[in-house]
């Protein structure tokens, strides 16, 4: 901290100083003062009169270090707004008025010294005066940084309680329940590495059995990216359930943001439409990780056809794809939060890996589908701090009367215990949502 930081500071009168911190400050000051005086009197080779040089140095301690206490806690916060031209000087001269009075007040311990030894008299007033000024300076810079330190503490805690309430209206924009289809297994997870994040997932019901699930992350991390992506949901929303066809939706999409955002703001998204009857599946992606579709033999798919980054160029145009889910596929959405979380050597969990997860869990439930790779993904990173935000979206085709059945006798473990914002989907210890549990029969 520079010294002029320090004199710039404005600070409020303090409260009255406690019997014990003035007790202790005049036993501090009358040591020092001790100490002074018989390394004066040392220094002298005894030509003090009667020694009476030690007790004079603990007065005049006692005296401009109270003198400094005083300026520092009444004249300076009183003057606080006054220009640093003006508190300073009035600063020194409080301390040197201080000063004067102590060396009378020493003095009148033995007012022969100012006779017979001036020169042990000057050394006395001397030492004291820049004992006076060192006490007021460290003391007003100790009061200062006290100050700042109990205003950032109280800036921070406000911060928290700002960011906790963006955390909450964000998960309150994703869904508050996974839709109950018949056939179809549905889970997904977003998990912040911040406060809020850039994140975002939405699974929308549109009717006659179709389903609208999206995915996608902006650029950056924290409150910007979170307003950005939660107008972004809401503008998708808006046009899904009005019925634009999924390249135009995107086109509109990618035209909202170039125009509303600064030319560095882009997101990576995906769009599909499922239609739950038949498995048929219309996409676009914009720049996003390509969504995976496991085969139960073993075989990928990887949904890529689409076209730039949203946010990024004015009048994009993009491509539509289509796909078909049998029974026993799965679908995998995730942001490149997964593919790139870092262990402590600063390697990356990486797609390859990400693939073998995927290909030996590829039977499991959605769930334990997201939660094999979260497990994984916090396995690698061996407790490394999380660096980007974390989220995934799996929809699994049941192929089974009676797998179907059991998903729907379950579906009550996807209602969260925590509240609305609970139900995203959790591992069964919870750790995926934070205080949002997920109830487990």
């Amino acid at each position: 901290m520079r010294v002029g930081e320090l004199v710039r500071t404005p600070r409020q009168v303090p409260g009255r100083l406690s019997g014990r911190t003035v007790g202790l400050w005049a036993l501090a000051n009358t040591i020092a003062g001790l100490l002074i005086g018989a390394g004066i009197l040392v220094f002298a080779k005894g030509e003090a009169i009667n020694g009476s040089i030690v007790l004079m140095s603990a007065v005049f301690a006692n005296v401009v270090g109270f003198t400094a206490v005083l300026t520092v806690r009444f004249v300076l916060p009183r003057y606080s707004g006054l220009p640093a031209y003006i508190r300073l000087p009035l600063a020194f001269a409080t301390l040197l008025g201080g000063g004067v009075v102590g060396s009378g007040l020493a003095l009148l311990v033995n007012p022969l010294i100012i006779v017979y030894q001036v020169r042990l008299a000057l050394m006395v007033v001397t030492l004291n005066g820049v004992l006076a000024l060192t006490v007021g300076a460290l003391t007003y810079a100790f009061d200062v940084m006290r100050g700042q330190i109990e205003s950032e503490s109280t800036a921070r805690a406000r911060l928290e309680r700002e960011m906790e309430v963006a955390r909450t209206i964000q998960m309150e924009l994703l869904p508050k329940k996974f839709p109950s289809v018949p056939g179809l297994d549905l889970f997904a997870f977003s998990l912040p590495a911040r406060h809020v994040g850039g994140d975002c997932y939405d699974i929308i019901e549109l009717g006659q059995g179709r389903l609208a699930i999206t995915i996608g992350d902006v650029a950056g991390k924290g409150t910007p990216a979170a307003i950005l992506m939660a107008n972004v949901q809401a503008a998708v929303r808006a046009l899904s359930e009005s019925g634009v066809p999924a390249c135009q939706l995107i086109e509109k999409v990618n035209s909202l943001v170039h125009r509303t955002t600064e030319d560095s703001a882009f997101i990576t998204f995906f769009y599909c439409v499922l239609d739950t009857t038949t498995g048929h599946l219309r996409y676009v992606n914009a720049g996003h990780n390509p969504p995976c579709v496991l085969k139960p033999d073993g075989s990928k798919e990887y949904l890529d056809r689409g076209g730039v980054v949203i946010g990024i160029m004015a009048g994009s145009g993009y491509e539509e794809g289509e796909t078909v889910l049998h029974p026993g596929d799965g679908l995998v959405l995730y942001t490149d939060g997964i593919t790139e979380a870092m262990n402590p050597d600063g390697d990356m969990f990486g797609e390859d890996r990400l693939e073998r997860v995927l290909a030996l869990h590829r039977d499991a439930s959605a769930r334990e589908i997201e939660e094999r790779v979260y497990d994984d993904v916090k396995r690698f990173t061996s407790g490394a701090a999380q660096a980007d935000d974390l989220t995934m979206v799996v929809v699994k085709m049941v192929n089974e009367p009676a797998e179907d059945e059991a998903l729907s006798a379950g579906r009550d473990r996807q209602t969260a215990s925590g509240g609305p914002s609970a139900a995203r989907g959790a591992p069964a210890n919870g750790d995926l949502r934070g205080s949002a549990l997920v109830e487990l029969s």
